[in-house]
């Protein structure tokens, strides 16, 4: 046997094994898995293409019937029981999605799903996709951020601070311009629980105008020296006020001067980095950490769901409470959710997605002037996944020891 031919056979003979390993290293925690007791309230998805479209989730909106749309870096999901997805219709300009990277979700007044792009804006009324790439209208076509607040729609673009729409009139809120906002670039926005104040947070502080007074004027936030350190994020409270927050406090502010310091890194745990935060109407504050979700009632830890509980990575990068009291929280391992215990009742139970008409229309400026336009595809032309996947207590254990084996073997 030549040399050559020897090398190839020890080569072929190592992946065989490795594969084999691997392989059965996979179908071990599997195994486990399916027959270990389901953590109760704790469900499960992995990226795929009939489950969500990617862990790279931006921004989370819900409709008035319970269907929640995920805005990711790999097109549109939208789960109502099981997942929807839509992506950019590469090959044909100027159709579908302007891109696949969905930076912000939010419903409208009239309940038109909105959607910001690295290049753009959209929106879908009547079944018809709506665009607005005109820089004449946005200063900037980065659309990180939407809101809706008091029946008007606030838009966060790039270095150019933010936009107001309403009735098809656009405002520009120029950074350091007569309005009063102080800063170029908005990383969060958040509305008091009426919607008549809106807060704009920054690295250089926070920003709040009345969104009920005309012309608008924003105002620095000032009473507390967290509101003064970069990183700050911004969150509504339902209760009443809103969250402050960075990366080892969180405050809460009800105007005009009531500051109150809800909790700090510390009191969870040494080392604990805050990621996000919602309230329940329950009055229980849920925090996204490095170490899992944390539940904070009373001034004091009520819950903590963590790997060993069900969702298998502490690493809690997002949250988002529906309407149906389910907690969902993203993880660079997965997306899931978690069922609160609380009885609620559901005004508005979720329909078949396959009534929401998807269009293909080339994006046009200006917004809802323009005529309706006939849509040519419709979910029922999606995938759809059958159901979800339960998680269990032990599958934090099991997926370390999957994690464990695979690194003792060759790569």
């Amino acid at each position: 046997m030549g040399r050559g031919s020897a090398i190839r056979k020890g080569k072929q003979a190592w992946l065989d094994r490795t594969g084999r390993g691997r392989g059965l290293c996979v179908l071990l925690t599997l195994v486990l898995l399916a027959s270990a007791p389901a953590m109760a309230g704790i469900v499960l998805f992995v990226p795929g293409s009939d489950q969500i479209s990617s862990l790279g989730v931006l921004g989370i909106a819900e409709d008035i019937h319970g269907n929640l749309y995920f805005g990711t870096d790999n097109g549109l999901s939208i789960y109502n029981g099981t997942w929807h997805i839509i992506h950019r219709t590469y090959g044909v300009p100027g159709t579908g999605l302007l891109s696949d990277q969905v930076l912000a979700v939010e419903f409208d007044s009239r309940g038109d799903l909105w959607m910001g792009f690295p290049n753009g804006l959209q929106w879908i009324e009547g079944g018809t996709y709506i665009g607005v790439q005109d820089q004449q209208l946005l200063k900037s076509l980065d659309v990180h951020g939407l809101l809706l607040a008091n029946g008007k729609m606030w838009v966060a673009t790039g270095n150019a601070g933010v936009h107001r729409y309403q009735d098809g009139t656009w405002e520009w809120f120029q950074p350091q311009g007569p309005e009063g906002l102080g800063c170029n670039y908005v990383t969060s926005m958040a509305a008091d629980s009426t919607g008549e104040t809106v807060y704009v947070a920054c690295n250089e502080g926070i920003w709040f105008t009345k969104n009920t007074e005309e012309p608008a004027a924003f105002t620095p936030l000032a009473g507390s020296d967290l509101v003064v350190q970069p990183g700050l994020i911004v969150r509504s409270d339902p209760l009443g006020g809103i969250f402050i927050f960075n990366k080892t406090a969180i405050l809460h502010y009800n105007p005009p001067s009531d500051w109150n310091v809800i909790v700090s890194s510390p009191d969870l745990l040494p080392g604990i980095y805050i990621n996000d935060v919602t309230m329940d109407p329950d009055g229980t504050l849920w925090i996204a950490t490095n170490n899992g979700i944390y539940a904070w009632k009373d001034g004091k830890e009520s819950d903590h769901l963590d790997a060993t509980a069900g969702i298998l990575n502490n690493a809690v990068k997002k949250i988002y409470l529906d309407a149906e009291d389910r907690l969902w929280f993203v993880t660079p391992g997965n997306v899931g959710f978690y069922q609160i215990s609380r009885q609620t009742s559901v005004e508005n139970p979720a329909i078949p997605i396959t009534t929401f008409q998807v269009p293909t229309i080339a994006p046009q400026p200006g917004g809802p002037t323009l005529p309706q336009i006939t849509p040519a595809v419709s979910f029922n032309e999606v995938q759809e996944n059958p159901g979800p996947i339960p998680s269990s207590p032990l599958a934090g254990i099991l997926n370390e020891i999957a994690e464990f084996f695979g690194r003792l073997l060759p790569r």
